[in-house]
C-alpha cells in the first residue's frame, strides 16, 4: 500500500429520512485536512446495499463509524464481520473485539480472569442467577448487550431489582446485568494504536458539579448522556488532582481491557474512583467509541498535544498501518512527547 494520501470510505449508519450524523461530517473534514480523498457510505438495513456501495466505493481504507445497524445497535458486530469477509481495510476493532466488549458478562468475566478490579455483579438470565460475590445495595443494572445506558436503572431493593431485570428481558430481550452502585469520580480513558503497544492518553473526568443535588445519585445515564445542556449540567473536565501512583494503576488496568478483549486503534474504558478505598474500579470497555470533536477520547488526546483532526489521522494510518505489515507498529502519538506505557 503506498503511503499516501488515499480515498477513505466513512462508514455510517444513515436512517432513511433523518440527517447524517455531525461526526461523519467532522470525521471527512479532519481526514482531507491531512490530503485524503473521502466519500461518505450511510447504510440502514440493506447488506446488499453496503456491500455495493463499499464495492463501488474503490476506497484504500473504510473509516468505519457504524454503530448500529437496521436500527440495532447489536449489530455493529456484523458490519465489522461483512468488511472482514469482503477483505475490505477498515479502522477500529474487529468482529472478535467487537463481540466480546459488547457482552458485558463476558466483559466482566475476562476482566475478572486477568485481575482487574471491578465492581462485584451478579448476572440474570431468565432462568439462573450468578453472582460473583455478595452484593450490597444499591446496584446499577443494565441489558448485557446494551448500548448508549439503553434500559439502565439504579435499585435500592430486591424488589426494584427483580422489576427491572423483567423489564430488560422483556424489552431487551436480553440477560441482565447487576453491579454494585461504586459511590465515587467517574473516569474516562482514551487508549490508541496498536494491541502490541498501546498508548494512553490523558484521564478525562466527568464533573457533575456542586449543583448536582445530593438525592440523585451521580451515574451516567441518558438523562446525563443525552438530556439538554444547562449551566448546572455535568461536564467534562481534565483533573489535576490524580496521583502518579492512581494513574499507573488505572493505565495498566485500561491496558490490560484492551488487549484481553481483543480491541485495536481507539477504544474509552470507563472508571469509578471510590470515594471510601480511592481505588479505580473499570465499569466498561468500549470499543469504536463515539468520535465526536468534544468526546472523552478527543479531550484526552487534546491534552496529549494531538488536535481532533490529528487524532482521526491518526486512527487511519494505524489501520493502514496493519494493511502493510501485521508487524509494523503504530508510531508514538508525538515525536516530542510520548504516551507514557505500563
Amino acid at each position: 500500500m503506498a503511503p499516501g494520501p488515499w480515498r477513505i470510505a466513512v462508514l455510517h449508519y444513515q436512517p432513511k429520512g433523518e440527517p447524517a450524523d455531525a461526526v461523519m461530517g467532522q470525521v471527512r473534514s479532519a481526514l482531507e485536512e491531512g490530503g485524503h480523498e473521502t466519500v461518505a457510505i450511510g447504510v440502514d438495513e440493506s447488506v446488499s446495499d453496503l456491500v455495493r456501495m463499499v464495492g463501488r466505493s474503490r476506497a484504500d481504507l473504510v473509516f468505519n463509524i457504524c454503530e448500529t445497524f437496521a436500527d440495532d445497535y447489536r449489530l455493529e458486530v456484523n458490519v465489522a464481520a461483512m468488511l472482514e469477509l469482503a477483505r475490505v481495510p477498515f479502522t477500529g476493532s474487529g468482529t472478535a473485539g467487537l463481540l466480546l466488549a459488547q457482552d458485558k458478562i463476558l466483559t466482566k468475566q475476562l476482566l475478572q480472569y486477568h485481575g482487574v478490579l471491578t465492581p462485584r455483579f451478579a448476572t440474570f438470565d431468565g432462568a439462573s442467577l450468578q453472582t460473583s460475590g455478595d452484593l450490597r445495595f444499591p446496584v446499577v443494572v443494565k441489558p448485557a448487550r446494551s448500548d448508549a445506558s439503553l434500559g439502565l436503572g439504579v435499585e435500592k431493593d430486591l424488589e426494584g431489582l427483580a422489576r427491572r431485570v423483567r423489564r430488560i428481558q422483556e424489552e431487551f430481550g436480553d440477560e441482565a446485568l447487576a453491579e454494585e452502585f461504586i459511590e465515587g469520580r467517574e473516569l474516562y480513558v482514551g487508549v490508541l494504536g496498536d494491541p502490541s503497544r498501546p498508548e494512553v492518553l490523558p484521564v478525562v473526568e466527568l464533573d457533575f458539579g456542586a449543583k448536582w443535588s445530593r438525592k440523585r445519585m451521580k451515574i451516567a445515564n441518558r438523562e446525563v448522556k443525552f438530556g439538554p445542556e444547562t449551566a448546572g449540567s455535568p461536564r467534562l473536565v481534565l483533573p489535576t488532582d490524580l496521583s502518579d501512583e492512581l494513574l499507573g494503576r488505572v493505565s495498566r488496568a485500561a491496558i490490560t481491557a484492551f488487549r484481553a478483549l481483543k480491541l485495536r486503534d481507539y477504544a474509552r474504558i470507563d472508571f469509578r474512583l471510590s470515594s471510601g478505598t480511592k481505588d479505580p474500579y473499570l465499569l466498561e470497555v468500549n470499543p469504536n467509541p463515539y468520535l465526536e470533536a468534544q468526546c472523552e477520547v478527543a479531550l484526552g488526546a487534546r491534552e496529549r498535544g494531538l488536535s481532533y483532526p490529528a487524532l482521526i489521522r491518526y486512527i487511519a494510518d494505524t489501520a493502514m498501518q496493519r494493511q502493510v505489515s501485521p508487524r509494523m507498529k503504530a508510531v508514538p502519538v508525538t515525536e516530542a512527547q510520548s504516551v507514557p506505557r505500563v
